[in-house]
């Protein structure tokens, strides 16, 4: 559980963030490349003398994670990844102050340019994204961590759509992932309870047209039939009423 100065300085970090997120959305456009954009990340961090948090976890060198249409998750922004008008791509990030190392973590995904010339595409991130509201709604002090998997499991497959079981939400605070962790499907082992206090970064990942993932080489993980997935993610404070979305 953070003391309120550590959640002072987590909210602090949500600040460079959200400015990160709000150029990411504003810059990334056919021709421009994943290594532009992880480049500006890099800089904003710097001007606030904050860290990126993904930077060297499990030897990670970038900024960012910037995975596209098929890559599932730890997509590297390489200079030779240029953005196409149809691209689906999903930027997930996180910052760390220097003094304490209070994390945050979030991701969103989107398509490239013109949602509206894609609507299958438009409709899935759609989906993806109400999934976190369903999260969201329930994401209260005593509610069962199973109780709140199995109500985005049920509502992402109702539109026909795949939970990828394999990640997860988690815990966060003095590192990226910390416990619990938080399924996004009704996992019958699962009884914990949500404690007001605790830090989440709750966020639901779903395949197109298939749940299964693959490894292929280096750090990205693939969608195993090679359609396209999205993620939406908060970093969250729990509460006994509705939760803080930090970020």
């Amino acid at each position: 559980m953070l003391t309120e100065k550590e959640l002072t300085i987590m909210r602090a970090n949500a600040k460079v963030h959200k400015t990160i997120f709000k150029k990411i959305r504003e810059i990334a456009k056919p021709w421009v490349s994943a290594k532009e954009i992880d480049d500006m990340a890099l800089k904003v961090c710097r001007d606030a003398w904050v860290l990126s948090a993904f930077t060297w976890v499990y030897g990670y060198k970038y900024t960012l994670q910037t995975s596209i249409n098929d890559v599932v998750v730890h997509g590297r922004p390489l200079k030779s990844i240029i953005f196409k008008t149809w691209d689906v791509v999903t930027f997930d990030f996180g910052v760390k102050d220097k003094k304490h190392g209070i994390c945050t973590d979030a991701a969103f995904t989107m398509i490239i340019w013109n949602p509206d010339k894609y609507p299958e595409k438009k409709e899935f991130l759609e989906v993806g994204e109400k999934a976190l509201q369903k999260w969201l709604e329930k994401a209260t002090a005593w509610n069962r961590v199973w109780d709140i998997g199995h109500a985005v499991e049920s509502y992402v497959e109702s539109k026909w759509y795949h939970i990828i079981r394999e990640l997860t939400g988690h815990g966060v605070w003095k590192t990226l992932h910390e416990e619990p962790y938080i399924y996004n499907y009704g996992n019958p082992w699962e009884w914990a309870k949500l404690k007001a206090g605790m830090t989440l970064a709750i966020e639901p990942i779903l395949g197109f047209s298939s749940g299964k993932i693959v490894d292929k080489w280096d750090w990205e993980i693939y969608v195993a039939d090679g359609s396209i997935w999205c993620q939406f993610e908060h970093t969250v404070l729990i509460t006994e009423g509705e939760p803080e979305i930090i970020v």
